[in-house]
């Protein structure tokens, strides 16, 4: 344990030379294959279960959850909604939401990479679920996201837990404020139909969820979503500054294929090298370094039998920078996803930035298009730099970040 807390990433990678199944003691297995992960997490919700949240919370998703069932199922439905709503995005409203923080970012010369990149994911995000009208939300998120995130001081434990009462506090007031915005899809003319909010509403008036769970959803996948999409989209930039040649690339496809216009989800089919460059961030970077699952059932991985209370962890850290499935594996190499398409596929579970089984990431190919969309206009407007004096090391706290980076924006003619 103290190895790790000296260098999470660098145990992690050193501790699977061991095999693809290592045994730390009697309760944490690491599984360091494509199979094997594939093997715990297919079967969560049955044999394993999520019982800690990103933030080492305790969160309720073992099997005998009363409400399991029904909230996969509106999970289901919200994950349809988003994705369905990111392949309609076929006019400029994606590529005009970044451009309006862009802006806002120019004018100020130099920007916080971090914060900046979660406001607009936050927006993004927000816009896609519940309509262009997004009320106090974005702000909301960013702030549950600080009650959260533990302090840096420990209080004597004596002392009431501010913490957890922030945390309700503001909890309540998004769930509020997601519920205000989602009834009043019910009766406004928003022209943008098949947003998650109005998929969730149907649901409502059938009786399969009710109100309150389909605001619980809609705040789960925020939460989840927009520090996930900040965080890839800051190594993304940090890894173009690094790689002019790459970086140049980018902009001349943008270029050629947008002739100067804002990009749509339509046009990523067309932007292949921007769309390898953002797979290339997930590969090297994956924002959710780390899963975790608990064993539920008695059960066997790879020979070796497993209790329940026992724990298992996947990184996709780890499997993404394994040396037989990727060649050179620690180099930024986006074309090794232009040239793969024409080569023997990875395995599935070789590449999950979002996870796998039935508890992955809702919205991956909605992540997927904004990403590639942000990419493109960002590359093909503006200038994003780091910052001279800058130096980004990695936050590993919650997810997978560059923590202080900073980027100057200027505006760059097509």
């Amino acid at each position: 344990m103290r190895a790790f807390e000296r260098d999470r990433l660098g145990f992690l990678l050193h501790q699977r030379q061991y095999g693809d199944l290592v045994r730390f003691d009697d309760e944490l297995y690491m599984v360091n294959s494509p199979v094997l992960a594939e093997a715990v997490l297919k079967h969560t919700n049955s044999t394993y279960a999520i019982t800690r949240d990103l933030l080492g919370e305790e969160a309720d998703g073992g099997s005998a959850s009363e409400d399991l069932v029904r909230w996969m199922r509106a999970r289901k439905l919200a994950g349809h909604g988003l994705n369905r709503t990111g392949v309609r995005a076929a006019e400029e409203r994606l590529a005009a939401t970044v451009v309006r923080h862009a802006e806002s970012w120019r004018a100020l010369g130099t920007i916080d990479a971090i914060p900046a990149l979660e406001e607009l994911s936050a927006h993004l995000i927000a816009e896609f679920c519940l309509g262009p009208e997004v009320g106090n939300v974005p702000a909301l998120v960013a702030r549950l996201q600080d009650a959260l995130l533990p302090g840096t001081v420990s209080l004597p434990a004596r002392w009431p837990s501010l913490r957890k009462r922030r945390l309700h506090r503001v909890g309540r007031e998004l769930a509020s404020e997601v519920s205000r915005l989602i009834e009043g899809r019910r009766t406004r003319q928003e022209g943008c139909s098949g947003v998650v909010a109005d998929l969730l509403n149907a649901a409502c008036d059938e009786g399969a969820i009710t109100p309150r769970g389909a605001a619980s959803i809609v705040v789960a996948i925020l939460f989840a979503a927009h520090e996930t999409t900040a965080a890839a989209l800051a190594w993304l930039f940090l890894l173009l500054d690094q790689q002019p040649d790459v970086h140049s690339r980018v902009r001349d496809e943008v270029d050629g294929e947008l002739t100067g216009r804002l990009p749509t989800a339509s046009d990523v089919p067309r932007l292949v090298v921007t769309e390898a460059v953002v797979k290339e961030t997930l590969r090297l970077y994956p924002p959710l370094w780390m899963l975790e699952r608990t064993v539920e059932q008695p059960t066997e991985l790879a020979g070796h039998p497993l209790h329940p209370g026992q724990r298992v962890a996947v990184s996709p850290f780890v499997l993404h920078r394994d040396p037989r499935h990727y060649d050179q594996p620690t180099a930024f190499r986006p074309d090794r996803w232009i040239e793969r398409s024409t080569a023997t596929p990875l395995p599935k579970y070789a590449f999950m930035p979002f996870g796998g089984g039935p508890r992955n990431c809702l919205g991956a190919h909605f992540a997927m298009v904004a990403m590639v969309v942000a990419t493109a206009t960002l590359a093909g407007r503006y200038r994003l730099s780091r910052t001279a004096g800058t130096v980004p090391v990695f936050s590993t706290r919650t997810i997978l970040q560059p923590r202080g980076l900073a980027f100057d924006v200027a505006t760059r003619s097509p």
